[in-house]
């Protein structure tokens, strides 16, 4: 059954809201959180219906789209999952699924001497263990780093946006300093993963330097239509982190040999 993007994005909300069991849950609270997340992710500014999140609803409980998801209501208003531990990122792949990743392994291999290609050696590694642990019904042979509590992560895809797109951004955002949350403007320039956490490299609208901030820290981000993006004329990605490991680079410092 094909499903358009976003739909997909209205199932993995629900399912996100449904698994914080931390509050309750009512199809109208639903309905507002499945609006947010299209407005922040597609730019969609329109109220999703009552009836739409019944579908959703009804379809993540059917095998249609192999979910066959626990949702129950409590107390005739209440939604949540009566497996407290239900994902539908959990759901083990079909044998249809199977013989497609199997079939995308294949064709990612025949790229693997080409120099463009490198980077892709991880994520290939990790598709062929995804395949051999499901079809055997195995616990994977890889284990990859990887956080399962990592936080930020939703806000990857509105700031990958927003570089491309080159907007300016108000972000809400508290630092572990901080004691509480405060407004930035700022221009984004890059996205880098840094032992299994991410960060936004940007400058500030009122610095003239780059700074870094912490997309688990991120409590909310608007577009800033109105605001004229400004590039930093001597930041170059490629070669920002040329000389440091980590993800500060000190103002000012410049590579010192060392003897040992």
């Amino acid at each position: 059954m094909p499903v358009n993007r976003n739909a997909l994005i209205r199932y993995r909300t629900i399912d996100k809201c449904l698994q914080n069991r931390r509050r309750k849950w009512t199809i109208e609270n639903l309905m507002d959180a499945c609006s947010d997340a299209l407005y922040e992710y597609e730019g969609i500014d329109k109220p999703i219906s009552l009836r739409t999140i019944r579908m959703d609803l009804n379809a993540m409980r059917s095998d249609k789209l192999g979910y066959n998801a626990p949702i129950i209501v409590i107390d005739k208003k209440y939604y949540t999952y009566e497996d407290p531990d239900y994902a539908i990122t959990d759901i083990p792949l079909t044998t249809q699924d199977l013989g497609v990743l199997q079939e995308i392994s294949q064709l990612l291999r025949q790229f693997k001497g080409f120099s463009h290609f490198n980077e892709m050696n991880e994520m290939l590694y990790k598709l062929e263990d995804k395949i051999y642990s499901e079809h055997h019904d195995q616990h994977a042979v890889i284990d990859f780093e990887k956080n399962e509590q990592l936080t930020g992560i939703d806000w990857l895809d509105p700031l990958h946006k927003a570089i491309i797109n080159k907007q300016t951004l108000k972000l809400t955002y508290q630092s572990f300093k901080a004691r509480q949350a405060a407004d930035i403007v700022l221009y984004p320039y890059l996205l880098k993963e840094y032992r299994n956490r991410w960060f936004l490299l940007a400058m500030n609208r009122k610095g003239k330097e780059i700074a870094i901030f912490a997309l688990d820290r991120i409590q909310a981000i608007a577009l800033l239509p109105e605001e004229p993006y400004r590039l930093h004329r001597s930041f170059h990605p490629q070669l920002y982190f040329k000389d440091i490991v980590g993800i500060t680079r000190n103002i000012g410092d410049s590579p010192i040999e060392i003897t040992f």
